[in-house]
């Protein structure tokens, strides 16, 4: 054994990680663009795609261009986008709080935006949920270090504060949702178990930027997070502005589950789930952790609403409650394994 590999037991695998969860996302998205209610061969598929890039060799049919261009293509990008920025915001809470249960949804971030968002659509404002998604965000990061300093910030604590916080603002989006304009309103399954049905260019574009920009933003704090997680002090001795840092995070976080939620509604487990599977693959370093688990994001996202437009076709499953299937064993998987029931 090299000496690099006796102080990073990860390096070995961590090259492959990416790479591989990158090409089944890419094959996840293939497949997808061509199941659901109507089926489109593969190589017609091929036709449509080769067609808009300019490529194609033989013309495609019109019903196979109409679904899989204008309806499929911007539905895959768009789980993929959304599912990509949630697994790397998840994976940047359970990083700064040193945690394993952080994510958006248990800080109440998801639930935040979906508010935000629903009041937006009642005031004719379309970007809502991402102002609700950086305040909740922000409120999530006041209260966490102000319990913190009471206390130490266990698991059991997040799930208690998560699952109270979870619950009174989920509550406060039912009650605007069912008392508000059901004209200008998404309905309440829209807000709290999410969908990609209503996925369009448009809709993709402004997720997309949002969320690039905030990945880009958390991406940058890899090597301060790696600081942070050998613990406050130390991060502080080593010349990291905590406080700065964290509260520039969960603006970043809120941003990109804001745009996330204002697009697709709220699709929890994902940023819980993806980071903690890729850690135990590519180690705890945050770099490789962060790229790797928005690839791991958009993998599972696309295959989550492949699965729900195909499993009791033609009706078509919330994607949310997918991923909630697959989440929330382990959910309790991981809280017993870490001895917190």
């Amino acid at each position: 054994m090299t000496d690099r590999a006796a102080r990073d037991p990860f390096a070995a695998r961590r090259r492959y990680v990416t790479p591989l969860l990158a090409l089944a996302a890419i094959g996840a998205a293939v497949v997808s663009l061509g199941m659901g209610a109507v089926t489109i061969p593969f190589g017609d598929v091929l036709a449509v795609l080769g067609d808009h890039a300019g490529l194609a060799v033989t013309e495609p049919e019109f019903t196979a261009d109409a679904v899989v261009w204008n309806i499929r293509v911007p539905r895959v990008l768009m789980g993929a986008v959304v599912g990509a920025g949630l697994a790397v915001t998840g994976a940047v809470l359970q990083g700064m709080y040193r945690n394993p249960l952080a994510d958006p949804q248990l800080l109440a971030i998801g639930p935040g935006a979906a508010l935000g968002g629903v009041l937006g659509s009642l005031a004719g404002q379309t970007q809502g949920a991402i102002g609700g998604g950086i305040a909740a965000g922000v409120l999530a990061g006041l209260l966490m270090r102000r319990l913190g300093r009471t206390a130490s910030l266990e698991p059991s604590r997040f799930i208690l504060v998560g699952v109270a916080l979870g619950a009174a603002v989920s509550a406060w989006v039912g009650f605007v949702v069912f008392s508000g304009d059901a004209t200008r309103v998404p309905p309440i399954e829209f807000w709290l178990l999410g969908s990609l049905s209503g996925s369009t260019w448009r809709a993709l574009g402004t997720a997309a930027v949002v969320i690039a920009i905030g990945v880009a933003w958390l991406l940058a704090a890899a090597r301060p997070l790696d600081l942070m997680a050998l613990g406050e002090a130390e991060a502080r001795h080593l010349g990291v502005d905590v406080e700065l840092l964290t509260a520039a995070l969960m603006m970043a976080v809120g941003a990109v589950v804001g745009a996330s939620v204002g697009a697709v509604g709220v699709i929890g487990f994902v940023g819980l789930l993806v980071p903690h599977v890729v850690r135990r693959l590519s180690g705890p370093a945050h770099r490789p952790l962060l790229t790797a688990s928005a690839f791991g994001g958009a993998l599972l996202v696309v295959a989550a609403d492949l699965l729900a437009r195909t499993v009791v076709s033609p009706i078509e499953i919330p994607v949310g409650l997918v991923t909630a299937a697959v989440g929330g064993p382990f959910f309790i998987w991981l809280i017993r394994r870490a001895g917190y029931a």
